[in-house]
């Protein structure tokens, strides 16, 4: 073999291996591109991570809350989507548009039936306010200085309401609707980077449309309850259903200010909820669970005698009743005897989970934090 020839036989033999190890690479990179997340158990990945991570990540856009999936948006336009708590991105890539947002302010807004069309024009242009001929909106003071900040026309559209006070689940304060988004004005964190907070907007279309995100609803089996959940203020908190336990041994007893509910879940322990000051706001955490750890037969200390009409709780719920504080000072007097109960308990991927007391027919729809709870 000539020296030529050899040098040649080289060079096709190290642009081979050189071949293979890039074919061999890259899908070991692409693999690496891929976040999953264990809040929402889906994962993110190409360009549409590349999107979320350049442009904010977590804060901006929430956790995914379904797969990347091919939708059709408005009937227009069929392509790769993928669903966050705030915002859902379109892959538009094959168009030469890169990765956009969803116009889910305009969305939200035509399934509550308020059209943005039909929302309130302003009066006049305040001072330091810019005006949009587009819509006839305006936009000023912490709302323009994010939207300027923050990618403004692009990331949020067009302004499509005046500033305006509306809850949000269990917060009240002003809110202002943009094509692409909702902003939140929350002046009990003014000082701090989350003055103003962008609404789950993502999260509250998935679940317009039915629950989008979820293997299967409510189970029927065990609840025929949907319609009671679904009118929950909150419902869109609690995420997707989780594990089910159904007629299970559970008591309840109501007090002066709240109620103890306790459970049975087999293999999962025994549990008691806790809710304080049924029925009005309250200072601090309205409910919490804590674990059963009364044994039957535990000693446990005196308690003085109650005034007429009222109870002293026994066994797991004495024992939180009377607590460090000592007799109940901050829960009051039982108003009834404990009651025997069966349960049907569904806990939701949110971490808020639903309680209903059969025999008196009480449905309690608990939230992901502890100052969420409604009874139905």
């Amino acid at each position: 073999m000539s020296r030529r020839t050899l040098r040649t036989s080289v060079i096709i033999l190290l642009a081979l291996a050189l071949l293979a190890t890039l074919t061999t690479a890259a899908p070991a990179r692409a693999q690496a591109r891929t976040r999953c997340f264990p809040e929402t158990g889906y994962c993110v990945s190409g360009p549409i991570l590349n999107y979320w991570e350049r442009n904010g990540g977590l804060a901006v856009f929430g956790y995914p809350i379904t797969e990347q999936r091919t939708e059709t948006v408005e009937g227009i336009w069929t392509g790769p989507v993928q669903w966050f708590e705030r915002d859902r991105l379109e892959d538009h890539s094959n168009e030469g548009l890169g990765i956009l947002a969803g116009r889910l302010g305009a969305r939200v807004l035509e399934l509550q039936a308020r059209p943005w069309q039909s929302l309130p024009a302003p009066a006049g242009i305040p001072h330091a306010c810019r005006f949009f001929v587009e819509t006839r909106h305006t936009l000023c003071g912490p709302f323009l200085r994010y939207w300027e900040r923050n990618g403004g026309l692009m990331r949020f559209g067009y302004p499509i309401s005046e500033p305006r006070i509306e809850t949000v689940e269990d917060w009240t304060g002003t809110v202002q609707y943009f094509e692409r988004r909702r902003m939140e004005y929350h002046t009990e964190l003014a000082g701090t980077p989350y003055e103003v907070l962008l609404g789950l907007l993502g999260r509250d279309v998935v679940y317009a449309r039915g629950v989008l995100s979820c293997e299967e609803p409510i189970r029927p089996v065990a609840f025929d309850l949907e319609a009671r959940i679904g009118e929950s203020r909150f419902r869109n908190s609690l995420l997707c259903p989780d594990r089910v336990h159904a007629s299970v041994p559970a008591a309840f007893q109501p007090f002066q200010h709240g109620t103890m509910i306790w459970l049975d879940l087999g293999e999962a322990g025994r549990s008691i909820i806790v809710v304080r000051d049924a029925g009005r706001p309250a200072p601090e955490p309205s409910y919490f669970m804590t674990d059963d750890k009364y044994r039957e037969g535990e000693p446990l200390p005196p308690a003085s005698d109650p005034p007429p009409g009222l109870y002293v709780p026994v066994r797991g719920f004495y024992k939180i009743w009377y607590g460090s504080r000592g007799q109940g000072q901050w829960i009051g007097y039982g108003t009834a005897p404990e009651r025997a109960e069966r349960a049907n308990v569904q806990f939701f991927g949110g971490g808020g989970f639903v309680v209903h007391l059969l025999e008196t027919d009480q449905v309690w729809i608990f939230g992901p934090r502890y100052n969420y709870w409604e009874q139905r």
